[in-house]
């Protein structure tokens, strides 16, 4: 069974990826990708990315929560 994930960007929008890198798509939060995960793709996204720019750091850098 396929794996997702999603990535949360610096304005709050959310991609839901696929767990070979293919981002099926984006939307306005994170609540709204994982309904969309749930709903369309019958899983629970395995964890979400969230976009994180401290000083010092690139701003594409990323934490990660898992849901298990």
């Amino acid at each position: 069974m396929m794996q997702y994930y999603i990535r949360e960007w610096h304005d709050r929008r959310a991609s839901l990826i696929a767990e070979d890198g293919f981002s099926l798509d984006t939307f306005d939060s994170v609540d709204d990708a994982i309904d969309a995960c749930i709903k369309d793709c019958r899983v629970e996204p395995k964890f979400i990315e969230r976009h994180c720019n401290y000083l010092g750091r690139s701003p594409v850098d990323f934490e990660s929560s898992y849901l298990d």
